[in-house]
């Protein structure tokens, strides 16, 4: 079984493969080119140095969001561009849980973000694998005031973590955990193994779909223009 992952749904484009349930390959970059520019390259990049072929692949796997509008269709276009042309199926990646996937601390709340603009964060929660809340997008503070609710310690992660970190530990004071700058920006590894997982969740191409917790903002402005 290959897998061949891809994420664009945030900060971070990322490619990986998984081969048999091992992490043959995995790349992410955060640098001034658009996903659009980035992902292709580190496809070709990602098969080539696993030693593997396009027709080798088995599955492919997308992150399907919640993120970036723009992020989340560019990498579930090219998941479905790919495999509609070799013939095999997809299987959608909740970004969020690719984000808890990707930190092992039992006992201990995982809280991934993602930044939904407008003041307002993209988020969930799980412990030991299991989710506590379902996504959701909501202002910080209310994020802040659900979670805390949950008893013991909490583990924020998201690249705009240290932003926020007042406001974190007012609310929370010692049982937050921040995470350190290596895990902020998790790749599309955690989101092959998820897949790897759940492979009865595959999909035809055409039915992978993008998860959108809000209209796009142009959406929303037509709305607000017409009332």
């Amino acid at each position: 079984m290959t897998i061949l992952a891809l994420d664009s749904s945030g900060p971070a484009c990322s490619a990986a493969v998984l081969i048999d349930g091992k992490l043959a390959y995995e790349a992410r970059a955060v640098n001034k080119l658009t996903h659009s520019r980035n992902l292709m390259g580190m496809v070709e990049e990602a098969l080539q140095k696993s030693g593997i072929a396009l027709p080798d692949l088995s599955l492919i796997c997308a992150v399907v969001g919640p993120g970036s509008f723009t992020g989340v269709r560019i990498g579930v276009a090219a998941a479905q561009g790919m495999a509609r042309a070799l013939g095999i199926c997809c299987i959608p990646v909740n970004a969020l849980e690719a984000m808890a996937n990707s930190v092992l601390m039992p006992g201990v709340i995982i809280c991934p973000m993602r930044d939904a603009r407008a003041g307002q964060v993209y988020a969930a929660a799980f412990l030991d694998g299991q989710r506590l809340m379902s996504d959701s997008a909501m202002m910080l503070k209310d994020y802040l005031e659900q979670v805390s609710g949950f008893s013991g310690c909490l583990f924020f992660f998201c690249f705009f973590v240290s932003a926020k970190q007042d406001a974190i530990m007012q609310k929370l004071g010692s049982r937050a955990i921040l995470a350190p700058a290596h895990l902020l920006l998790p790749g599309a590894g955690a989101a092959a193994v998820l897949a790897y997982d759940h492979q009865s969740d595959a999909v035809e191409p055409g039915n992978l779909k993008p998860v959108y917790l809000r209209a796009p903002q142009a959406e929303r402005q037509r709305a607000m223009k017409n009332g």
